[in-house]
């Protein structure tokens, strides 16, 4: 009976530890089914210079750039490379400069609260969220052994629990594999 009640209180106290993760996990992932991505919401500007900055000259341009037009500067001005473009800033707001077809193109973007809570369920933050998010990854499939052990001593409802599993676990394949 041990076990029960200490599972008992795993599934408590850790499941309300990490409820706020669920919340934010939960609706980041309903809205971005329904299509809002990390950009909904956010203020984007966009300059184009019309030269080319060579790769070894471009953070210095860009900083230039951005005191000159008096754009505000990102927290982290350390550079680094995103597909191709220089990239300084953090998920919350970012610049970036790229060179294409003869010309400079140097981007900001700025998210709001749903945009920034995207960029945390999909990991593109830093990664002290990432350790709480694989945290809350673990915890789920603890919480569900443990409620699998609370509930495993109703003996007169196990029959229709193992049902009740087969069906969810029936409806998953067949929906997986038709979505595939």
């Amino acid at each position: 009976m041990k076990i029960k009640k200490i599972s008992h209180q795993f599934h408590i106290y850790v499941s309300i530890f990490l409820l706020p993760m669920a919340l934010l996990f939960a609706i980041t992932g309903i809205v971005y089914i329904f299509g809002l991505n990390q950009d909904f919401g956010a203020k984007k500007q966009k300059w184009v210079v019309e030269e080319v900055i060579p790769q070894e000259k471009q953070f210095d341009f860009l900083i230039d750039f951005l005191l000159k037009h008096h754009i505000k500067l990102p927290s982290d001005m350390n550079p680094r490379d995103y597909r191709g473009a220089l990239l300084v800033g953090s998920a919350k707001y970012a610049i970036t400069l790229e060179v294409k077809n003869n010309q400079t193109i140097i981007q900001s973007v700025q998210r709001g609260l749903l945009g920034n809570m995207i960029m945390l369920h999909k990991a593109k933050a830093k990664w002290y969220f990432d350790i709480l998010s694989v945290a809350f990854g673990i915890s789920l499939v603890l919480f569900y052994i443990s409620g699998v052990v609370m509930t495993a001593f109703c003996k007169n409802k196990r029959k229709e629990m193992a049902l009740c599993f087969l069906a969810g676990l029936a409806l998953t394949i067949f929906l997986g594999y038709l979505s595939l």
